[in-house]
């Protein structure tokens, strides 16, 4: 800001001229020059880059971020092996990760036979967030129940509170293998908080299940079962077992011992 006039200058990033503003302040005529729509286009974007980047810190401080292990690490959609039965899942599973923006609290629930490629699908969405600067926690469920019993033992680096805290504050949340874990009536409190802070803070989850969705509502209970109907859109993956077709061909390969 300054009292003498100033014409304006070029916008380094795409040539154009933006001219000054006279505004007052107290009483006084002073010259501002504003910056071009792009540029502050980009300095949103670097803050928001920046801000995300500091929330994924404090999220690994509270919590191990994501259990994807070296099976999933580099899973995408383009080596996903599609086969029938398989295409609405991957389709529908690649267009949340695309336009996940426009989605807000609205969720998917994965569902089929056990080995058909779900886990596969959600940690592409997972994976290709993530580039995307998004914040986002893979877990299964049972990995992530026993996570948290295991806190209750003195001295633990992690305690109950920040792992929810992670839970929360994320852009995503992946459960994988929902209803999967031995019920209680501990395990339905805990799930239910999970899933109710999410929908309070309009926040979405992606969940894959062995089950299919009216199951769930024995194993999970019924309120966590009626929020997850509220939100998600359940889709089958109706694809056969790939773990049993990879089993097939490997004894396949012995078939001629065994036969002799």
């Amino acid at each position: 800001m300054t009292d003498s006039h100033s014409e304006g200058k070029e916008c380094p990033h795409c040539g154009e001229f933006v001219p000054a503003m006279e505004i007052e302040v107290l009483g006084r005529n002073r010259w501002v020059q504003p910056v071009c729509k792009c540029e502050a286009d980009l300095q949103k974007a670097e803050l928001e880059i920046y801000k995300n980047a500091q929330r994924e810190r404090e999220v690994r401080e509270l919590f191990s971020i994501s259990d994807l292990g070296d099976r999933f690490e580099n899973a995408n959609f383009d080596n996903f092996e599609s086969r029938p039965g398989a295409e609405n899942a991957e389709k529908i599973s690649r267009y949340y990760a695309e336009n996940f923006n426009e989605f807000g609290l609205e969720s998917i629930l994965l569902w089929g036979i056990p080995g058909n490629g779900k886990s596969h699908l959600a940690a592409s969405v997972h994976n290709h967030l993530r580039k995307q600067g998004k914040v986002v926690v893979f877990v299964s469920m049972p990995d992530l129940l026993k996570k948290i019993k295991n806190t209750f033992n003195k001295g633990h680096n992690e305690n109950e509170q920040q792992i929810l805290k992670a839970l929360n504050t994320c852009d995503l949340l992946i459960i994988d293998d929902i209803g999967a874990e031995k019920t209680s009536d501990w395990v339905q409190e805990i799930v239910f908080l999970i899933i109710d802070n999410r929908y309070r803070r309009n926040k979405p989850i992606m969940a894959t299940s062995n089950m299919e969705p009216k199951e769930l509502a024995g194993q999970l209970g019924k309120r966590s079962y009626d929020r997850i109907l509220e939100i998600s859109q359940s889709i089958e993956n109706k694809a056969t077992s790939y773990r049993r077709v990879v089993a097939k061909e490997r004894l396949s390969k012995f078939d001629h011992l065994l036969r002799g």
